[in-house]
């Protein structure tokens, strides 16, 4: 009986498959592929035909139904095929032919006991168990043997990433593949000493694109930015990774969120056009310590005042809601434009802006009326505290505004959004 030992270097990386632990097993051990005389009957010599790119292909069953088969090739490579059950493939193999072999009779000269006639592993594949082989797992190598190119899956089987390597052994680029939806999903550049620089989508123009940026050790993601029709998206992140910025103009607006060092919310920023008042909008949603949500506040570009150098009238404060971790409000008060409070509502916060009482001011900040409302939401009698010039006899109630109120938050937008 004739040998011929193919040694498979120990590539293997977990990947889970549905075949079984032989299959898994075999890139961790070497692989004894045995010739056996013509009279063995688990051993098939396989003719190809005429026009065939094979010289001759060798097939050993073994006795669970699988096989490996061994195909020597006129270009001079071997390929080894194993098979768990026929005629379903769990791995690929091929092998560089050495100098000299590169037609059908350098096999007959050689002889398949000549160690030197192939050489060394060129690809490696572990394939899903079907009868079309679909690349799970993919290595290639050059002349030398020195890694060329390798292909994993990412993100739970969904995705598969390509790397390519130069002849130093440092990655030059990458590609992914999404596998659900079976389109080439992005391309990475790497710096020259092979740490990442820039990962952008597949096809990417200057209107249309995904992109993120690495930090100088290719380790973290430190910029992503997406830009597609009247559309552009930011995020900006700190030096742990975690997101300090995100941000998006669209349609006339813009909105941006700054987050703390820990990853919880800081505050939130809209920037939009009234076109009723034909003024500048700005709101702003504040967040706790815990990053929960406690008030909002909106400010509108204020009728008087100096024009800055972008053509804008100072903001003036409008409204400012305290909310629920939701959202909700539960006070709102609202603002004249010389800063002087108008109007405080209570809301029921049972469902959604549902009023419980409504109080006036005068421009001294003193309630002057105030409106209740039923279970329908109608409003009832007024209740003055004030007829006439005279004061009622009514008790007239206090109300303070925290001071932080009046304070618009300080806040830039980053260059980058704005290019």
């Amino acid at each position: 009986m004739r040998k011929l030992l193919l040694t498979l270097t120990a590539l293997a990386i977990v990947v889970g498959l549905s075949s079984t632990a032989h299959v898994r097993g075999i890139f961790d051990k070497d692989i004894s592929v045995p010739f056996d005389d013509a009279a063995d009957d688990l051993s098939k010599l396989i003719l190809p035909p005429p026009d065939s790119e094979q010289c001759q292909r060798i097939r050993i069953i073994d006795d669970a139904g699988g096989a490996t088969d061994t195909i020597d090739m006129k270009d001079g490579s071997t390929q080894v095929i194993t098979y768990e059950h026929l005629p379903f493939v769990s791995t690929y193999i091929t092998y560089h032919p050495s100098e000299g072999y590169t037609n059908c009779d350098s096999f007959s000269r050689g002889g398949l006991n000549n160690p030197n006639q192939h050489g060394p592993i060129a690809t490696w594949n572990e394939l899903e168990g079907t009868a079309e082989p679909k690349s799970v797992r993919f290595r290639q190598y050059n002349q030398q043997g020195k890694l060329v190119r390798e292909s994993n899956l990412i993100e739970e089987g969904k995705k598969s990433q390509t790397d390519y390597y130069n002849e130093d052994g440092l990655i030059t680029h990458s590609t992914t593949y999404d596998l659900v939806y079976n389109v080439q999903e992005s391309e990475t550049s790497y710096r020259a000493d092979g740490t990442r620089l820039m990962r952008q989508s597949t096809f990417a123009s200057d209107d249309n694109f995904v992109r993120e940026h690495f930090s100088r050790d290719g380790k973290v993601l430190v910029m992503k930015e997406e830009r597609r029709h009247r559309y552009y998206a930011l995020s900006l992140m700190y030096a742990n990774g975690e997101t300090r910025f995100e941000g998006e103009q669209k349609r006339g607006r813009t909105e941006m969120k700054f987050y703390r060092s820990d990853g919880t919310a800081e505050l939130d920023v809209q920037l939009s056009y009234d076109q009723l008042r034909s003024a500048r909008m700005v709101s702003f949603e504040h967040f706790d310590r815990a990053g929960k949500k406690h008030r909002k506040s909106i400010w509108m570009e204020s009728e008087i005042g100096e024009v800055d150098a972008n053509g804008y009238r100072p903001l003036v404060l409008w409204r400012v809601s305290e909310v629920t971790a939701n959202g909700r409000p539960t006070r709102e008060f609202n603002y004249r434009p010389d800063g002087t409070l108008l109007r405080l509502t209570l809301y029921k916060n049972k469902k959604y802006l549902e009023v419980e009482v409504e109080y006036n001011f005068n421009e001294q900040g003193s309630v002057i009326s105030w409106h209740a409302f039923d279970k329908n939401g109608n409003r009832l009698p007024a209740v003055n505290y004030v007829k006439g010039e005279e004061p009622t006899t009514e008790i007239t109630p206090v109300f303070s505004v925290p001071d932080s109120y009046r304070h618009q938050p300080q806040f830039s937008v980053p260059a980058e959004l704005t290019k």
